[in-house]
Formats: C-alpha cells, structure tokens, sequence
C-alpha cells in the first residue's frame, strides 16, 4: 500500500512539473479585417491566421523590439501559422490593405 502510496505521488508530482500543451487562436482574414481584432495568448501558444477572403493578403508581425517579419503571403484557403515564444505586445498588419491591423498580447 506505501509503494502505491509513493508511486502515485510521484506520478502526481511529475505531471505538475510538465507544462501544458501549448494552445491555438485561430485569426481569421475576411472582409478586409483581422477577425477578432486582438487576441490574448499564453507564451508558447501559436496563432493560426485563416484566409477566408477570395484576394491575396500579406501578414507582416511587428514585435514588441520594433523589428518586423514578414510571414509572406496568404491566399484563399491558406494558412500561416506562427510561434509566440516572448511575451508583449505585437501588430499585425496586411502589407496589401493597409487598414487590416490587430494586435496580438502575448503573457
């Protein structure tokens, strides 16, 4: 009954030590908007950006330093997906159509 005991302790113990699996928003591009228009995601969680729309949109990050990346091109029915390692908070914006903008926070 002790070794039991023990074993389902340390099993306890061990899966509190494991992060949980990181989570996924799904961003959508449609109407010439973000949809939604921000979002709150934990560090490590990935953002799926879905294009709805039937024209081509560009999906450029700004991060919390001022650099910029550029996630290319994204046309109907494709999806970019990307990481958020560091927390802050990051624009989003379509290169194409200037008045498509979010903002992502990540904590």
């Amino acid at each position: 009954m002790r070794a039991m005991l023990s074993f389902g302790l340390a099993a306890f113990t061990s899966a509190l030590a494991f992060p949980a699996h990181a989570a996924e928003t799904v961003i959508d591009q449609r109407n010439l908007m973000f949809v939604p228009g921000s979002a709150t995601i934990a560090v490590g969680d990935t953002v799926r950006f879905t294009d709805s729309d039937r024209i081509t949109h560009n999906i450029t990050i700004v991060y919390p330093d001022g650099s910029t990346e550029d996630k290319g091109m994204d046309r109907y029915g494709e999806d970019t997906v990307v990481h958020f390692t560091k927390p802050g908070s990051y624009q989003v914006h379509c290169l194409i159509h200037p008045m498509m903008h979010m903002t992502i926070t990540v904590k």
